[in-house]
């Protein structure tokens, strides 16, 4: 029995044991740490999610754009991001694609808040603010008297437009460049919602001068020199500022207006008849002044042809329009155009020189070029064909001026200079292309 008091074996192992129960009870307590963590990771990714479907809604009712969905506001679109990453509001269970089903674990609750900021970091803007908890109970934590703990998460994502919007976008097709056109671009630069590796393609020109940048959804090529040094590739799609536009002229017909056939010879615009052009017309030299509506194939000829002065063309229904022969055209777009629409079509408008409506079906591109005297001071509109833009004098063309182009493709081929910063002349300022981007800043 003495030698068995005196024995010393297994103590090592007693005082291991002794020693484990805190150490298990430290590794136990790291582990519940470690899920809230992960939780905390989750509601990251929920309240990255949440901020930015936010700001897309708020970048949607800022363009006001009829190519993105602002049917539901920021705050849904916020929550429903939120809770397809199972994270909810206690009821909020009816969201598309929610994966918050099924009763959260007693004494668990969470909540999800999206707020609209003007500044954030005292840099005023449009924000959007996600904020994403999860209130749970404590196991082992409890023992240092930590009975419930919150994990949470926040973002937020800027809505910005973009600084210097471009003067050209190409809706659905390629920027292309034939020959060795000079294109000249201080302050605005080029844009293609193609998603092509050739969406904006240099080849064989080195007579480009965009210091702007350009924008497309798809690659830049070139085939030599540094053209696609400023054009931003894979962004998103620059929506269409014409859009409603486009709808009302395509469901245009001859019924709708007032006076129907303006007949007779001669031109008559919209204002000085409430009527339309019909038939062929051959433009002679002549100034023009007013909004005029066509529905024939129009068409301009001859080096000693000039058309003059301020107005809007409207091609509508089957009409056509054809330049040859090198006509000198300086045209400059009406601040208010007139014709059969509501005032709210009326108003994008503003700055619009020329609308061909002509359906890609047809297999028809549309060629606006005229002399080296000619210009083009408005929005030039095509979205529906491609279209071959001759371009404005450099020489001539007013300055500041509003040279804007849109339509489903473009080729430049003959010298252009771009300038966006003269379409605010026009009423309320002439619509032009633009996006407003979306990006976390937290």
């Amino acid at each position: 029995m003495r030698d068995l008091l005196r024995s010393r074996r297994g103590s090592v192992a007693f005082a291991t044991v002794v020693a484990l129960v805190p150490l298990i009870g430290a590794v136990a307590l790291g582990a519940e740490a470690g899920s809230w963590y992960v939780i905390r990771q989750h509601a990251q990714n929920a309240a990255d999610a949440a901020a930015y479907s936010g700001g897309l809604t708020v970048a949607c009712t800022l363009s006001a754009s009829a190519s993105c969905d602002s049917s539901q506001s920021y705050i849904y679109r916020g929550k429903q991001a939120a809770s397809q990453n199972s994270f909810c509001n206690a009821g909020d269970n009816a969201y598309s694609g929610s994966t918050c089903g099924g009763s959260l674990p007693a004494g668990t609750s969470q909540n999800v808040t999206i707020a609209s900021l003007t500044s954030w970091n005292g840099v005023s803007g449009n924000y959007v603010q996600a904020t994403v908890t999860q209130q749970q109970n404590t196991s082992l934590a409890v023992l240092l008297g930590l009975s419930t703990v919150t994990v949470g998460a926040t973002a937020v994502a800027r809505v910005s437009a973009l600084a210097k919007p471009p003067c050209v976008l190409a809706l659905k097709d390629p920027i292309t460049f034939q020959g060795s056109p000079t294109l000249s671009s201080p302050d605005c630069g080029i844009s293609s919602n193609s998603t092509a590796a050739n969406s904006i393609g240099f080849v064989g020109n080195n007579g480009l001068n965009i210091n702007a940048p350009s924008y497309t959804v798809g690659g830049c090529s070139q085939t030599g020199g540094s053209q696609c040094t400023n054009v931003q590739t894979y962004q998103q799609p620059i929506p269409d500022p014409l859009s409603s536009v486009n709808t009302a002229i395509t469901a245009l017909k001859t019924s709708d207006f007032p006076n129907k056939s303006c007949g007779g010879s001669g031109l008559k615009s919209y204002e000085a008849g409430a009527c339309y052009n019909g038939g062929s017309q051959t433009l002679n030299s002549t100034t023009l002044s007013g909004t005029y509506y066509f529905n024939g194939n129009v068409t301009i000829s001859g080096a000693s042809t000039t058309i003059t002065g301020t107005a809007t063309l409207i091609l509508f229904g089957s009409a056509t329009l054809t330049i040859n022969g090198g006509p000198t055209i300086q045209l400059k777009a009406m601040s208010s155009p007139a014709g059969p629409f509501s005032s709210s079509v009326l108003s994008l408008m503003a700055g619009l020189l020329l609308y061909d409506g002509e359906a890609t079906t047809k297999n028809k591109s549309v060629t606006l070029s005229g002399s080296t005297a000619s210009y083009f001071d408005g929005t030039v509109y095509v979205p529906n064909s491609p279209l071959n833009y001759g371009g404005n004098s450099s020489s001539s063309a007013p300055n500041p001026g509003c040279y804007q182009v849109i339509a489903y493709s473009v080729n430049f081929s003959g010298n252009t200079s771009l300038d966006n910063s003269g379409c605010k002349s026009f009423g309320g300022g002439a619509p032009g292309p633009n996006v407003q981007t979306v990006r976390l800043v937290q």
